[in-house]
């Protein structure tokens, strides 16, 4: 059996990802292991769409996460420089949205 490789979300309201990702599905060997919302998605929210996965309220819950190497950034301003680099410095593969 291969071992999964993990995602870290970070994703607003406006995000258009499918609602397929959860810890229960793997999709092409990866799973969803960590979200973090940003500018209007509420905690609440992203738990009901994304369930199973952590809910975290920091970028480096997922950034210091060893089992992530995948990390999605995912609707409005999902461009922001400043984050992506924080996250490639890391040593993360990112993935903008």
């Amino acid at each position: 059996m291969n071992t999964p490789k993990y995602i870290g979300l970070i994703s607003s309201e406006t995000s258009q990802l499918p609602q397929q990702l959860s810890t229960g599905s793997i999709q092409n060997g990866y799973r969803l292991k960590k979200v973090l919302p940003f500018e209007e998605l509420s905690a609440g929210l992203a738990a009901s769409r994304y369930p199973g996965a952590e809910i975290v309220d920091s970028l480096s819950d997922i950034i210091h996460d060893d089992s992530i190497e995948l990390v999605l950034v995912a609707g409005k301003g999902s461009g922001q420089p400043a984050l992506v680099k924080e996250v490639m410095d890391a040593g993360k593969h990112v993935r903008i949205l």
